[in-house]
């Protein structure tokens, strides 16, 4: 089964390696001849770390520095963790430069105890900065292998909006879009489920944002959209999708409806519905503006469009 990126592991791994390559210190090793007396010259080795506050980082101290970048930006991320891989590997280059000097200094005699504590402080160094490579090899093999599965996703439409009447109104009153819309007046449950979702699996992929706005028909079947809803989120979100469900708004009290029972239903659903799908008030968000129905049930045209540009910011599109 094909895998979509996971934006809050690049977040995570990212967070991760950057923590890896800050924590590596950066290390020197200063060559200091002095006067030259009797049969050489001595030369004194030290490890210098450049932390001294109000100095100039020298070329040997490694600097990352992270940029913000948005999660669509999948590519970003990685170029990141690659910049960060660049700089582990000049950090263990680093160190083993220094190893290979000591070690030097070692084989002919002339270490003392200080260099000789140093080499192999810098010999366990040289082995953390190697699990942590490796850690960040990992991290981006993976990450190629989600990105190359998401390539393959076929991309669908940006949003599809799904509804009852209440939906064709709005189509109606904000007239053409390049968005898709699965609405019918007078539906509920049965039409979802026999219509609606083979339409909605003929075109959703990757990128498409999906918007549900049913239940007003039908508050009594709850568990049944719930069920429903949760088994093709599952399968949407697999395709690239992303899923939301909006309340149902405010109606007057009648017959076959009450505000009671909108509240109920609302409260159901977004209880039942999995963490997977995105819930949107626009129950409250209209209470809190206003509104204006024409018959009971349906609003009018500047409701309608007032309605349609919070779905918009909702979704991301304002």
């Amino acid at each position: 089964m094909t895998k979509r990126v996971n934006r809050r592991l690049f977040h995570a791994a990212l967070a991760f390696a950057a923590v890896c390559a800050l924590t590596v210190p950066s290390m020197t090793i200063r060559a200091d001849k002095t006067a030259e007396a009797g049969e050489g010259t001595q030369t004194a080795l030290a490890a210098v770390q450049e932390e001294t506050p109000g100095t100039e980082q020298s070329q040997d101290t490694a600097a990352v520095t992270l940029t913000t970048v948005p999660e669509e930006d999948s590519e970003s991320f990685v170029l990141q963790l690659q910049s960060i891989r660049d700089i582990q590997q000049t950090q263990l280059e680093q160190v083993q430069t220094q190893i290979r000097t000591l070690t030097q200094l070692q084989e002919t005699a002339v270490i003392d105890a200080a260099q000789l504590q140093l080499l192999g402080q810098l010999q366990t160094l040289e082995q953390v900065q190697l699990e942590q490579i490796a850690q960040t090899d990992t991290q981006l093999q993976a990450f190629a292998d989600l990105m190359t599965a998401e390539e393959e996703l076929a991309e669908g439409p940006e949003i599809i909006f799904v509804g009852d009447s209440r939906f064709v109104q709005m189509h109606n009153a904000v007239g053409g879009s390049d968005y898709v819309w699965i609405a019918k007046s007078s539906q509920g449950y049965k039409w979802f489920a026999s219509e609606a979702v083979p339409q909605i699996d003929a075109v959703v992929g990757r990128g498409t944002k999906i918007l549900i706005n049913l239940g007003v028909n039908d508050v009594a079947n709850v568990n049944a959209y719930a069920e429903l809803v949760n088994k093709k989120a599952a399968e949407w979100t697999q395709k690239g999708a992303t899923v939301y469900y909006a309340s149902v708004n405010p109606v007057e009290n009648g017959q076959y409806i009450t505000k009671s029972m909108v509240n109920t239903f609302n409260k159901k659903l977004q209880a039942r519905l999995s963490p997977q799908i995105h819930w949107i008030d626009s129950f409250s968000y209209l209470q809190g503006t206003g509104y204006t129905l024409t018959d009971g049930l349906h609003y009018s045209k500047g409701t309608s469009k007032t309605l349609y540009k919070y779905y918009l910011s909702a979704l991301g599109r304002v």
